[in-house]
């Protein structure tokens, strides 16, 4: 029998953190992953100032640096039909380190999150997507589309914004499903680009772009389903693009609130657990933020090898809450401006016209102390 103290279901930022520190801590962890690895990943692939801090407890800000990636000294902000506005981005120093905005591809950072726990005792199994999950006597059965089977007390769905496992327990509440799409393609650097992270106001939605190095850009669109083509074809004019591009794309971009984090020894975190507005720099923070939070609250209440407690679900749905509680209100306001092109075109301006109060804002994002786990 394939038993474990953990099984974590996907292996992208939260989950191979949250894997990594629970088999540092002496448990038996394995991780299921249904794409194979290293994989590309719809994102905007932003690193922000408060990813340091848990990447130092990993013992990877060195590696993470040493891969190829760039770190932006501008943010640029334009609005169609309107002027342009830039702010810097300055690094921080703490402790003697740099606390820097890095942009780095998701198939790298991820590959290398996965290596990491393997090292600090994991197991790893990609290529491997889950099909049912049923519970026997307080013990999760996890069976694959191979027909293998796993067991643990607790599972970790870590699988993102489409959870198998939380669809499969019903965590997501009814609701109306999300009519905006997001999509990115990895693109030669426009003519004159200088590497500058850019967010665009567009006519149909808005859309980011950032340095990846080596002359390739990552740009990413958002934008009502509806509105995608027109906003597609503004984004190729803006940067010229003239030769065809290999688009992936996420949808829904966001869904129904999570009942409940944590319920009879089935977490949710990151995105499973609560999505974050994609393209904003925030994401694969909150993700590695959401994974460490929940190894935290797994090794120390009660620990893994005991039978899961309402003591640890009820501290990981209070940490949980906290967590995302506090900062997200920009996260919100891209959000409505994205279900609104119309309304976020004529307000947007209006930000331009008031450096002050956009310096805020991106200082809110890139904020290192928006970090609540040490």
């Amino acid at each position: 029998m394939n038993q474990y103290d953990l099984i974590v279901v996907g292996a992208g930022p939260a989950g191979s953190t949250c894997a990594a520190l629970c088999a540092h801590q002496g448990g038996r962890i394995m991780i299921l992953e249904a794409a194979r690895f290293p994989r590309d990943k719809v994102c905007g692939d932003c690193l922000n100032p408060a990813v340091w801090a848990i990447l130092d407890r990993l013992g990877l800000s060195s590696a993470v640096r040493a891969l190829p990636s760039t770190v932006p000294s501008t943010m640029r902000f334009s609005v169609s039909g309107h002027h342009e506005l830039e702010i810097p981005i300055v690094s921080t120093t703490c402790s003697a380190s740099s606390i820097e905005e890095r942009i780095v591809r998701r198939r790298d950072f991820d590959a290398l999150l996965a290596a990491r726990a393997c090292e600090m005792g994991a197991e790893f199994r990609d290529g491997s997507p889950v099909t049912t999950l049923r519970c026997h006597s307080g013990i999760w059965e996890v069976t694959l589309a191979s027909g293998e089977t796993y067991h643990a007390r607790r599972i970790v769905a870590a699988d993102g914004r489409n959870s198998v496992i939380a669809r499969l327990q019903r965590h997501y509440s009814p609701r109306t499903k999300d009519g905006r799409i997001g999509i990115q393609a990895h693109i030669p650097h426009p003519s004159d680009y200088d590497g500058a992270l850019a967010m665009r106001i567009y006519r149909n939605g808005y859309g980011g772009l950032a340095d990846l190095g080596s002359g390739m850009a990552n740009l990413c669109l958002v934008a009502n389903k509806d509105s995608m083509k027109e906003l597609r074809r503004e984004a190729e004019l803006y940067y010229r693009i003239s030769t065809p591009v290999v688009w992936r794309s996420i949808t829904p971009i966001s869904r129904s609130q999570v009942l409940a984090p944590a319920r009879n020894g089935i977490y949710l975190c990151g995105d499973a657990a609560r999505v974050v507005e994609p393209f904003t720099g925030e994401g694969i923070s909150y993700a590695l933020r959401s994974g460490a939070l929940l190894a935290d609250i797994l090794c120390t209440s009660g620990g893994l090898t005991s039978p899961p407690s309402s003591l640890q679900d009820r501290s990981y749905r209070l940490a949980h809450a906290q967590l995302y509680g506090r900062n997200l209100w920009i996260n919100r306001l891209t959000r409505f401006l994205s279900e609104h092109p119309r309304i976020a075109h004529l307000t947007a301006p209006l930000l331009l016209r008031h450096p002050s109060l956009l310096s805020f804002l991106t200082k809110k994002v890139l904020n290192p102390k928006n970090s609540d786990v040490e």
